[in-house]
């Protein structure tokens, strides 16, 4: 055995055997695996161990990996620098400087701070931000600026300026300006000023000044309650929906998403709808009902189903003919070709309206 390696040998067992006087009396202790370089300093009233190179080190049960640290005995800390990695049981976390408080259990991280939790019954989970903070007696885990929090909600990335997570309940809240993006083939998105991620139930919510945006819609609102696994928000607080060709309102919005697009939108409520064909110049056409059913495919209305019908306008333009229906109704299907223009219009019992039919030869004829 060369001399470099036993006195590496000897001064583990010096510190090991220091550490376990100290953890007799301080109730906390700590082993060195690995250091190139030790060196103990005594100054006034504390004891500083400095090491360099490749460390390795166990404190408070966690396994700890950085290129150099200094561990204060009487303000029971440990300070890393450099590729740091923490190793507590399923959690890890890492940063380019870190400082773990045993007193307070809580380990702080700074420059490029990461945090993983890999469960073996949930998704794993990741935080990245410029501060994480970690209290590992609470299991409690905050973060601040710059957050990309993954997987909280299966496919679900969500960025802030502020994040906590309870390990114990798996709740997740996100505030400072939050955007949640589905992370599938289309763009689906979510802003709002506070965010809720429940990924027990599999589920989050968004309150205050929600926005649900998709390449060619949105809907806006005060409250949004998302289901994953059913693919379903349900919005409330003046719920608006808006596209190129319709614009909708009604006391409650049920959203339901395919391929992370509007599949089906329904209307719950003293609903309003305004809605235009590709031609025209305004929304003129209007429904106000007591509930609709939009289907929507590709960010265009193919299909309108509507409940207790108080009132209607539809003008439907046929080459150089225009029919208008106005109409109150219990029942009504409206049907749209692929430009969102009206192609059928069925109405169903207690029908009150009229019905009008323009020709644009016989006006100019005359």
């Amino acid at each position: 055995m060369n001399l470099k390696c036993f006195g590496s040998i000897l001064v583990v067992i010096i510190l090991s055997f220091s550490s376990t006087l100290l953890s007799k009396e301080d109730n906390h202790h700590y082993i060195l695996k690995n250091a190139n370089l030790v060196k103990i300093d005594k100054i006034e009233n504390d004891t500083i161990t400095t090491l360099k190179g490749d460390v390795d080190l166990i404190y408070n049960d966690i396994e700890f990996f950085a290129d150099n640290a200094q561990i204060f005995q009487k303000d029971r800390k440990v300070k890393l620098f450099g590729n740091v990695r923490a190793i507590d049981d399923t959690l890890e976390a890492g940063a380019q400087k870190a400082t773990y408080f045993h007193k307070n259990a809580i380990l702080k991280l700074e420059e490029d701070a990461y945090f993983i939790e890999n469960s073996l019954h949930t998704l794993q989970k990741k935080v990245t931000a410029d501060f994480i903070e970690y209290q590992k007696e609470n299991k409690k885990m905050r973060a601040l600026n710059n957050i990309v929090a993954t997987d909280f909600v299966e496919g679900v990335v969500c960025t802030c300026g502020k994040f906590r997570y309870d390990m114990d309940t798996d709740y997740g809240l996100a505030r400072d300006d939050p955007v949640l993006t589905f992370q599938r083939d289309n763009e689906l998105k979510i802003y709002s000023k506070q965010m809720e991620l429940f990924a027990k139930d599999k589920k989050l919510t968004a309150t205050y000044d929600v926005k649900v945006e998709t390449k060619d819609t949105y809907a806006t609102s005060n409250f949004l309650i998302y289901f994953n696994d059913q693919e379903k928000a349900v919005m409330l607080g003046n719920p608006q929906f808006e596209s190129s060709l319709s614009t909708a309102t009604a006391e409650e919005f049920q959203v339901f998403f395919k391929d992370e697009k509007i599949h089906q939108l329904l209307l719950v409520n003293n609903a309003v709808i305004h809605f235009k064909e590709e031609e025209s110049i305004g929304k003129e056409n209007y429904l106000y009902a007591e509930k609709v059913r939009m289907e929507i495919n590709n960010d265009k209305i193919i299909y309108m189903q509507a409940r207790n019908v108080s009132r209607s306008f539809f003008e439907q333009r046929e080459n150089e003919d225009i029919l208008i229906n106005k109409l109150a109704t219990l029942q009504l299907e409206v049907f749209f070709d692929e430009g969102e223009n009206i192609k059928t219009i069925i109405a169903e019992d207690d029908i009150n309206g009229t019905y009008t039919f323009t020709s644009s030869k016989k006006i100019l004829e005359k």
